[in-house]
């Protein structure tokens, strides 16, 4: 099975290096599953409203991750919490 290819941007390299081990870790999983399955149930996958192109999965109840697409690349944009994103995907 065929991983899907990342690229990171910058302001999720910055923000991940801050969170706590957990969240990390937390994260990290998110990322195995996003790559093997981007429509993983576990993940809940959606687009943002108002976002043009601008998808989320969910990493725990209160935060989430944000990606979009670029050809066959998942391209990954930020992580907090889901009112942040709002503002900020």
């Amino acid at each position: 099975m065929a991983l899907t290819p990342l690229r990171i941007e910058p302001r999720f390299k910055r923000a991940y290096r801050k969170k706590p081990r957990e969240m990390q870790s937390v994260i990290d999983a998110a990322l195995v599953k996003l790559r093997t399955n981007p429509r993983d149930p576990a993940l809940g996958t959606h687009k943002i409203w108002g976002a043009r192109g601008v998808w989320a999965a969910d990493l725990d109840r209160g935060n989430r991750l944000t990606f979009h697409w670029e050809d066959d690349t998942i391209v990954l944009r930020n992580h907090c919490n889901h009112d942040i994103l709002d503002r900020n995907p």
